[in-house]
């Protein structure tokens, strides 16, 4: 009993010895347990996929000429660094090159005695364990390289059935499914890898983008996202270094509108950021209007929720209010009405960093009254102002009388100014601090603002 138990012992100290060196060194592992399938496929894989991987050029899939085309936004950026011009907002463009695609994942399987020395190794670890995941992947990559799509596909789809988590075989079934156009299962798959390896959003949203700008294959993808999925908020945020049409997004979002689960507003958020920040102010606007609420579509004017009824959605044709330290700016009821709301802005003691409180407009050339009203009480040598500027601009077009002292009645404002003809396709009307050194930031007290509006001058 002795001797058995002395036995037992040793073979669970083998046992869990071998198990450790098969995942920090596998070829120890081998040393004591020529057999172990975690070991022949761990040497396996380094061989076929870690050491020294050969690079590979960007794989071009079928599924889009590059002509008539916007450029794609990381495309606009490079050239407006260049200096390069674009085309007008709207209309195609002819680029060189089509938005980024998948790659082939990088490998030595380019290597005929390589291939044949890992397989050798991935068909002793499947003889110990036929259901081993990475075994059969490993077999399908040496089948890929070898231009042996049916059993690559074969073997793929068997690793990608034992393990969702296979996430090598999974990419691959996701481009292969890609480039026969069977749109449903790419995106299937692409569902999979997302929800189970995150981080490899930036290889899959690639072929994603691809499928989005594909009329026939985007309904799929539309399919998807109206499940919500985990990364969905995620992938409207990541496509957009991979679109070639501005309007691709919109597509997409205007696919969720009337699904139980509609466009969030960080969604919506995004991509009018990345629109604005491309100059596509006239769509940005468009889009903004095709997801605001019937209630305040109706009562939308030139200048959106001037009385501060509704909370801000931070969206860029909304008004956006952006702390700072020394500030509070909120919502608040007004002291005589508490039925009505205005705009609350308090500074305590101290240097004030004001931020502001921004929106942007689509004003057509031409001449306006910005107007509203104001009480309060500010300490100061500076006090608040609106600004109305051209976007992109760092002059304003005009500005309201500085306000600072008591005044403690509501108290009308206003100020004309004139949209130019030129160069001023969107505007911001901006409150801010008129400070022009640190000590000008001294500001205690509070001063409120509403029934602000934009009307055309008579």
């Amino acid at each position: 009993m002795a001797l058995l138990g002395a036995l037992l012992t040793w073979q669970v100290l083998v046992h869990s010895l071998v198990a450790h060196l098969a995942e920090t060194s596998p070829e120890a592992a081998l040393s004591l347990r020529s057999d172990d399938p975690t070991a022949l496929v761990n040497i396996s894989d380094r061989k076929l996929n870690l050491e020294h991987p050969a690079k590979e050029a960007p794989a071009a899939l079928p599924g889009g000429d590059a002509g008539n085309r916007i450029p794609s936004f990381a495309r606009r950026a490079r050239k407006a660094a260049a200096g390069e011009a674009e085309p007008a907002e709207g209309t195609a463009g002819h680029a060189k090159d089509p938005a980024e695609t998948t790659e082939r994942l990088p490998s030595n399987a380019g290597d005929p005695e390589l291939r044949k020395e890992v397989g050798v190794l991935a068909q002793a670890a499947l003889a110990q364990d036929p259901m081993n995941a990475r075994a059969l992947r490993i077999l399908g990559q040496i089948a890929d390289a070898a231009n042996d799509e049916a059993v690559a596909s074969r073997l793929m789809q068997a690793a990608a059935r034992r393990s969702r988590r296979e996430s090598v075989a999974v990419y691959w079934l996701m481009r292969e499914s890609f480039e026969r156009k069977d749109f449903a299962t790419a995106v299937q798959h692409a569902d999979v890898l997302l929800r189970t390896r995150p981080q490899v959003a930036p290889q899959v949203t690639p072929t994603l983008a691809l499928i989005a700008e594909d009329k026939v294959a985007s309904p799929e993808l539309k399919k998807m996202l109206a499940t919500n999925p985990p990364w969905r908020a995620s992938f409207f945020s990541t496509m957009m270094a991979n679109i070639t049409d501005a309007r691709t997004p919109l597509d997409l979002l205007l696919g969720l509108k009337d699904t139980p689960t509609p466009p969030t507003t960080p969604e919506l958020r995004d991509y009018l950021a990345l629109l604005m920040r491309n100059h596509f102010h006239e769509l940005a606007y468009y889009v903004w209007l095709q997801f605001l609420p019937h209630e305040q579509l109706a009562s939308a004017g030139l200048l959106f929720n001037g009385d501060f009824e509704s909370r801000p959605s931070g969206l860029p044709f909304d008004w956006v209010i952006t702390a700072g330290p020394g500030v509070t700016i909120d919502l608040a009821h007004r002291p005589e009405d508490a039925s009505q709301r205005a705009l609350l802005v308090e500074f305590g003691h101290g240097r004030a960093d004001f931020r502001g409180v921004a929106q942007y407009v689509m004003l057509a050339p031409g001449s306006y009254v910005l107007k509203g009203q104001y009480k309060g009480q500010l300490v100061g040598r500076r006090g608040l102002e609106w600004r109305i500027s051209c976007a992109g601009a760092e002059n304003p077009i005009a500005k309201t009388a500085m306000v600072t002292g008591p005044v403690p009645e509501w108290t009308e404002f206003s100020v004309a100014f004139v949209v130019p003809d030129a160069d001023c396709r969107a505007q911001q009307v901006r409150l801010a601090l008129d400070a022009r050194s640190a000590s000008e930031q001294l500001v205690t007290g509070s001063i409120w603002y509403d029934k602000l509006q934009i009307a055309r001058a008579q």
